[in-house]
């Protein structure tokens, strides 16, 4: 029988017990989890969040779970950051505070761009159909819309998709009005603006895909 991949995904004990069943539901040995190590060495890793960018950030940072994530993608290790949490893997997370006004915090800094409320440009949080790219191993053909429950988003993809030493990234985009970034396939990096367990059969289709493409590290 094949082994099945382990999904270590980064938060405190009782949190996140619905998106570790929905990983199990698609093949995965998956578990929750704030030690580092385990983060490390798990053949996936998942960062979920639910509604703010920023308060995601804050909440990763204090898990130490940026440090994990990058060294993970640099050293070609499967990560998913899921809802949330898309913004902060971006330059900027653009806020505004009610004392000092518009904030733009440094974040990760995966890609370059700024995320911000959907609000300021008129987009709001729902239910949308994906505009997958071509290139998208996990995107195609899903069967219905994917719910977006994250109250922040990415309106412009500011990458330079021509540097000729790698793989560009595959970008998908929303139906909303206006749109923004519904997903980015960065190599081991996969980030998802929906939520994947309110998305019914078509988010559990999405984490089958990536699950099965989860390469097993030999284990005794």
């Amino acid at each position: 029988m094949p082994t099945r991949p382990t999904v270590a995904i980064l938060g405190e004990f009782g949190t996140y017990s619905e998106l570790q069943q929905a990983c199990e539901r698609v093949g995965a040995q998956a578990f929750v989890t704030t030690d580092l190590n385990s983060l490390r060495d798990a053949d996936g890793m998942v960062i979920a969040g639910h509604k703010k960018s920023l308060e995601t950030y804050e909440a990763v940072r204090k898990l130490h779970g940026g440090r994990v994530l990058g060294r993970r993608v640099a050293g070609g290790r499967p990560v998913l950051v899921a809802g949330a949490g898309f913004g902060m893997l971006f330059e900027i997370i653009r806020t505004v505070n009610p004392e000092l006004g518009d904030l733009d915090i440094s974040a990760l800094g995966e890609w370059p761009g700024a995320a911000q409320d959907l609000a300021t440009a008129g987009a709001h949080p729902g239910c949308y159909r994906v505009e997958a790219a071509v290139s998208s191993k996990f995107l195609q053909d899903l069967p219905e819309p994917l719910n977006f429950k994250a109250e922040d988003g990415v309106f412009t993809w500011d990458f330079d998709q021509s540097i000729d030493y790698m793989e560009p990234p595959a970008v998908s985009w929303t139906d909303a009005d206006p749109r923004y970034i519904a997903a980015v396939e960065n190599g081991p990096l996969t980030a998802i603006q929906f939520c994947p367990v309110a998305s019914g059969a078509a988010g559990e289709e999405f984490l089958r895909r990536w699950v099965a493409h989860l390469p097993v590290m030999n284990r005794l």
